[in-house]
């Protein structure tokens, strides 16, 4: 199937497109993709596709093609609607009425092809409607439902795509596990991540590695009681206190030489900004990183 040339917007009669699909091949998509027994991982893919065939330059270029690879897959993330991470939803936050979470789609193999390859989409669900996202950053005012969705896919024989990506897709439910430290959505996990960088970088990404590094909220004790954290979860010295207040983030850390106890040793206390500890080139290793964190049990 070549990737580009894919005109979704050729304009056929019913029985033009009927005629242009084996009666065989629409009973298999009939049965494979019914909207209304659609798995959570098929509903992802569909809405990635259907997002992708609606965007500009659709008529010019195959922007879904990269759902045809072999053994693609996706990851699906659900968000509570106040707390998409930064970079993770919309800019525009104009939610439809009635929003509550927000879901994110990223394939797991994709190539950019000079933007003509599109990989990710987030939408929200209102009632049996379906709100994507628009070319602008924002979310489409008018929902779908998902018939419309599946219907416009069979008409353009593209069930085959949805499924190839629903079968390899993860959904990860992140609704209560994600604290955001203020209005420029940072997570917990991403301020974390950059202060862990700033202090102690070899350290924090061995143990990221090796599955051995975890966050926490609200630490609950001492003078940094009402700090977050990232920790190995052993003793004080494996704890970095990060607190946020605007632009201004204070670090703590116990750093013991090699003569003094844990006990004898007084916290250092560091200042910097949010501003100072974003760095573009480093976003993309900030988000991986982070996204590996565990949290910490605080019960």
């Amino acid at each position: 199937m070549g990737a580009c040339g894919r005109t979704h917007s050729v304009t056929k009669t019913s029985s033009d497109t009927t005629s242009s699909l084996s009666s065989s091949q629409q009973a298999k998509d009939d049965v494979s993709l019914n909207a209304t027994q659609l798995t959570p991982e098929q509903t992802a893919a569909l809405v990635l596709y259907y997002g992708d065939a609606h965007m500009p330059g659709a008529d010019n270029y195959d922007y879904s093609a990269n759902m045809e690879k072999r053994n693609q897959g996706a990851v699906v993330k659900i968000y509570d609607r106040k707390a998409v991470p930064q970079g993770e939803g919309p800019t525009d936050k104009s939610y439809p009425e009635g929003a509550k979470e927000l879901y994110t789609v990223k394939l797991t193999s994709g190539t950019n092809e000079n933007g003509h390859r599109l990989n990710s989409i987030y939408y929200t669900i209102v009632g049996k409607k379906i709100y994507y996202a628009d070319s602008r950053g924002g979310i489409h005012k008018t929902g779908v439902t998902l018939n419309e969705m599946v219907t416009y896919a069979k008409t353009h024989g593209e069930v085959n795509r949805i499924l190839n990506v629903a079968q390899n897709t993860q959904i990860m439910d992140m609704r209560g596990k994600v604290t955001i430290t203020d209005k420029d959505g940072l997570t917990t996990q991403q301020l974390g991540t950059m202060v862990a960088l700033l202090k102690a970088p070899d350290w924090f990404k061995d143990h990221v590695q090796s599955g051995a590094m975890y966050y926490g909220t609200h630490y609950g004790y001492g003078e940094v009681s009402d700090y977050q954290y990232v920790t190995t979860n052993g003793d004080l010295s494996s704890y970095i206190w990060f607190k946020r207040d605007g632009n201004s983030v204070t670090i703590k850390t116990i750093e013991p030489d090699k003569n003094q106890s844990i006990a004898e040793t007084p916290m250092t206390t560091t200042h910097t900004t949010v501003s100072a500890l974003t760095n573009e080139n480093q976003q993309n290793e900030v988000n991986t990183l982070a996204d590996q964190l565990k949290a910490i049990d605080q019960n």
